[in-house]
This record gives structure tokens, sequence and C-alpha cells, in this order.
């Protein structure tokens, strides 16, 4: 783990002998976060890897309760669903990848441990909600967008993978690194952010059981998830200090 840690560190020091010596710290940080990121989690796990899980089966365990059977489709749920969860997912994500580096790579590493677990259980419980979807098509609503963007997501998007959800999972661990970034500061535009980033999560969640994706456990296993990982990441890898600080403090040492 303090290998993990310290990967940007290293990889910075190597840095600092060629000619990107300059912006060695950002330079380092940016490369692991395009890495853990963009590489690992939305090439190999979110899509390569969860797009296999979502092949395995044929049929799935179903973990609906009298509540989420009650729960009507509400197509209008969508614009948390699919208009406001993947820009601002992506744009936090490019935010911290590139601008607050240092939170960037220890939300890298939530992502790649939520989407991993995730992905296991996929492999070994597959959960689907193809009754609900199987009753939606074979009744469409006509003359609703938002209801027609749903029947073509339902078309292109698995439903085996459903526990836990990674909508769920992801729209929390965004909203819990503007948290880690805005505790303390008192700028209120981080706060801002922060607390819009909250109320979309909570409507992502909600979205995710109106627009009949997921059944309500599938959102608390992704919200404790997330959590966990989060408190996991940003404890390991959330306070690593500048590498010229890191430097400046081994040259101190070496002095004395």
């Amino acid at each position: 783990m303090e290998t993990l840690r310290l990967l940007p560190d290293r990889t910075a020091r190597l840095l600092e002998r060629t000619t990107l010596a300059r912006n060695a710290e950002a330079v380092s940080y940016i490369a692991w976060n395009l890495l853990l990121i963009l590489g690992l989690f939305f090439i190999v796990l979110n899509n390569i890897v969860y797009d296999w899980t979502g092949s395995l089966y044929s049929s799935g365990f179903h973990l609906n309760t009298a509540l989420d059977n009650a729960i009507p489709f509400a197509p209008s749920w969508a614009i948390f669903y699919l208009y406001l969860f993947y820009p601002l997912s992506a744009a936090t994500m490019v935010y911290f990848a590139f601008v607050k580096y240092r939170l960037g790579y220890a939300l890298g590493w939530a992502l790649v441990v939520i989407n991993f677990v995730s992905d296991l259980i996929y492999t070994l419980f597959p959960v689907t909600t193809d009754m609900y979807r199987a009753e939606l098509l074979s009744h469409p609503i006509s003359g609703n967008a938002f209801a027609t963007a749903m029947y073509g997501y339902f078309q292109t998007d698995t439903s085996f993978n459903c526990f836990p959800s990674l909508h769920a999972s992801v729209a929390v661990i965004c909203f819990y690194t503007w948290y880690r970034y805005a505790r303390g500061r008192h700028n209120t535009v981080i706060t801002l952010v922060a607390v819009v980033m909250g109320i979309t999560a909570v409507g992502v969640m909600l979205s995710t059981l109106f627009v009949k994706q997921h059944y309500i456990v599938d959102e608390i296993a992704g919200l404790l998830l997330a959590w966990a990982a989060g408190a996991w990441a940003y404890g390991k890898y959330g306070v690593v200090p500048p590498v010229r600080k890191v430097k400046r403090e081994r040259e101190n040492k070496n002095e004395e």
C-alpha cells in the first residue's frame, strides 16, 4: 500500500531529471490518474469486463420487494439517469485528474476498487430487472422523448449486472470527492458544487428506481460500496504531500 501511495512521487523524481522537471509533479500525477481513471476504470473494468459479465447469463436473481414493485415507471427521471449522471461524473473525473490531481489519484483508486468489486459480484451473483423491461417494452409509451431514450438504453445495456448499482456508486464517489475537497476550505463556490453533486447523487439513485433499472437493495449496496472505497482511498492516497515538499524535507534531513 505504501508503494502505491508513493508511485506518483517516485515517478516525479524520475521526471525531474528530464525536460519535464519544472512540471514533474503535475505530469506524474496526471499520467497515473489517466492510467487509473481512463485505462483501468473506464476502458478495462467499466467497458470490457462489465460487458463480459453482462453476457454470461440469460437469467438471474430478482431482488424486488413490494415497494420496488409499487414504484412506477417515470421516464422523466431519465434526466438524472442519463443527462446529469454521465456529464457530471465525467466532468468530476476530468477536473480532479487534471486540476486537483492529488485528489484525483485517490478518486482513481476508488473508482477502480468500486468497479472491480462490482464486476466480481456480477460474475458470481447476476441480478436482473428483466421482468420490468419485458413489461415496459411490450407496452411502450409513445410520444415521450424520455421514455424513448430509456427504451433505447434497455437495448444497449444488459440487465444482469444490477447489484450493486454502478450508477449509485459512481454518483456517490463523485460527490464524496467534492465533499472531501470542500471540507475545511470555506470556499463558497466549492461548497456549492459539493452540494449540487450531493443532490445529483440522491437524484441519480432515485432515478434508477423510477426508470426500473435497479432494485432498492442495489442502491443501498452501491452507496455503501462507494463510501467504503472513498474512505479507504482518500485515507491512503488523498493526503500525499507535494513532491517539492517531500524533496525539501528529505534535503533538510540529509543536512542534519
